[in-house]
């Protein structure tokens, strides 16, 4: 006589002693396809498209605008302070002098950046900047209509 095997236990307190994992494999696999999925779709989201600047409302303009100076990089890279071509070295002294006038003598600081310059190097200006002591920067950006 051969022995059938029986997934019905002969007394209801008897122990089961095998255990179907069938249901868990089916979440398993749903779960990994699910992942499979949505992995292609959460990286093709990380492409950076900047906005661009809109006129805006326009607010009052003080009688008198503060001074300016402008420090512009090439798409090569090349520092232009004031019109005249600088280093990052020199750059960092005209700062230092910029820093010590007082808090409302002190020039606003336009960065004027070429739009293929590498983002590091604008970080590298405003960082000069702040260690120097200046407070008053911005970026220059063309206004688009």
């Amino acid at each position: 006589m051969t022995r059938r095997r029986s997934f019905n236990r002969q007394h209801r307190m008897h122990a089961l002693s095998e255990l179907n994992v069938t249901p868990l494999l089916d979440l398993c696999f749903c779960l990994l396809i699910i992942f499979m999925i949505a992995t292609p779709v959460l990286e093709q989201t990380t492409q950076i498209d900047l906005p661009v600047a809109s006129k805006g409302i326009a607010t009052p303009q003080p009688d008198k605008p503060p001074p300016t100076r402008i420090v512009a990089i090439d798409r090569n890279g090349q520092l232009v302070f004031d019109g005249k071509v600088t280093f990052l070295s020199a750059l960092s002294e005209e700062f230092k002098k910029i820093a010590a006038l007082p808090k409302d003598q002190q020039p606003v600081i336009r960065i004027r950046g070429d739009g293929n310059v590498a983002y590091q190097r604008m970080i590298e200006l405003f960082s000069l900047a702040k260690e120097s002591g200046i407070t008053k920067v911005g970026l220059d950006t063309e206004v688009k209509d």
